[in-house]
């Protein structure tokens, strides 16, 4: 497992806030993740966009380097999620907006969202 946070201070819209946090999920995949890497987003539209070839997205620079990640990796699952299923990346997400600076967690779970985790994984397995 891979997470972090990271504080965004020029992102336009919610849009480009997963678009970026997205981006920046699969970057660090890149240099840490030699396996399956499962990006989780619940924001289908996006999910979609990154499929796809092009786009006349207001997003296509991000999308662009996405796919790029994606190249790097050998084998990447874009899947989109119900957003109360999607509650450990909200959590973080908050958690920037508080402290703002950048972490990262290779192998191993934030104590604070423990809990979330442990409550996704089992709602994956039923």
């Amino acid at each position: 497992m891979l997470s972090s946070w990271r504080s965004l201070f020029d992102a336009s819209s919610v849009e480009e806030v997963e678009a970026l946090a997205c981006k920046e999920g699969l970057r660090l995949a890149v240099e840490w993740i030699r396996d399956r890497v499962i990006l989780e987003t619940d924001y289908a539209t996006f999910a979609r966009a990154i499929r796809q070839k092009e786009t006349r997205s207001s997003l296509c620079f991000i999308l662009e380097d996405i796919r790029e990640c994606i190249s790097e990796l050998p084998d990447v699952v874009i899947r989109t999620v119900k957003r109360e299923c999607n509650c450990a990346a909200h959590e973080l997400a908050q958690l920037a907006k508080r402290i703002v600076h950048t972490a990262v967690w290779h192998a191993q779970v934030l104590r604070c969202i423990e809990r979330v985790i442990a409550q996704e994984c089992n709602n994956l397995s039923e």
